[in-house]
């Protein structure tokens, strides 16, 4: 058994494809069935189902495959602590921001301040489900989940909803679901992390938002709010500092929704000096945003 081997069951694992496979790795499908087949043989037990042409990884694939993982997340790990033992240690951090992306300039200026020689690698695209994880990921949920070896709580935040300033609704003290069913809402695609906790009190609520608009990222939705296309359900904090005079940002009663702040990594993966800095340094940020910002306008929620 040797990497090779690994690697090409890994590949055809996630792909459940020989030939899909063999394209990518730019070998011949027979050399890759028979690499397979030699794997097979030195385990005692076949990992894939053969169906037809095709193939489907079976339990004692599934098996293996979370070691092969393994063992390739701990050669990952190695050659990153070989690297911090060089001269020129690697600075480079993957940072995924799902959550608080108006707050991303000020927690970059701290990195920056804290190690000017990080060199950030941002994004706002989810990761691949087979592709690399970032080394750090800002997201949001609507469950507050226990601090663990692969991540931190960071901040509490209401939800409430943003109406135009000359709607007939903006001078209530706060809405009611019956006034808003009729209306107009605008919400981010699907697969936000924004979208999918107000969907998540919505179903729960019995609400069923009449969607007309929808923004492919926060900065547009942030852009089209003070045009009024509709009414829309934002974090109250993070997004503050883009509501204008014309905007109105409002409770819903019988509807209280909130969302939580988490920083996690992945706990199998070697933490660079780097990372571990970054870390800390946005652990550092949202403790004094959150005493700046203290939570008192939403209802306790249970069960959510």
């Amino acid at each position: 058994m040797d990497l090779l081997q690994l690697k090409y069951f890994r590949e055809v694992a996630r792909t459940q494809q020989l030939s899909k496979t063999a394209q990518k790795l730019h070998i011949a499908q027979p050399s890759l069935s028979q690499t397979l087949k030699r794997l097979e043989t030195e385990l005692g037990c076949s990992l894939f189902d053969r169906q037809g042409k095709g193939i489907c990884l079976n339990h004692a694939g599934t098996i293996f495959l979370r070691y092969v993982e393994q063992v390739f997340t701990a050669l990952d790990n190695a050659r990153l602590e070989l690297d911090e033992l060089k001269s020129s240690k690697d600075q480079t951090v993957s940072l995924y921001v799902g959550s608080a992306s108006m707050l991303l300039p000020a927690i970059v200026r701290r990195i920056q301040e804290t190690d000017p020689g990080i060199r950030l690698q941002i994004t706002q695209q989810p990761p691949s489900p087979n592709g690399p994880l970032p080394a750090l990921s800002l997201t949001s949920v609507h469950t507050l989940l226990p601090d663990s070896n692969s991540r931190i709580f960071l901040l509490r935040e209401p939800i409430k909803a943003v109406l135009p300033s000359n709607h007939r609704l903006a001078d209530r003290s706060a809405l009611t679901l019956d006034e808003i069913r009729s209306e107009s809402f605008s919400e981010l695609v699907s697969g936000t992390n924004l979208t999918s906790i107000v969907r998540h009190y919505c179903e729960r609520y019995h609400f069923s938002p009449n969607v007309t608009t929808v923004a492919d990222t926060p900065a547009v939705m942030r852009d089209l709010l003070p045009l009024g296309p509709g009414i829309a359900f934002i974090p109250e904090y993070t997004w503050h500092d883009f509501l204008t005079p014309s905007m109105s940002l409002k409770a819903v009663s019988g509807m209280p929704m909130e969302r939580f702040l988490m920083l996690s990594w992945n706990p199998e993966s070697f933490q660079t000096s780097a990372v571990r800095t970054c870390r800390d340094v946005i652990v550092r940020y949202f403790k004094e945003y959150t005493q700046a910002h203290p939570v008192t306008s939403v209802q306790p929620l249970h069960n959510t």
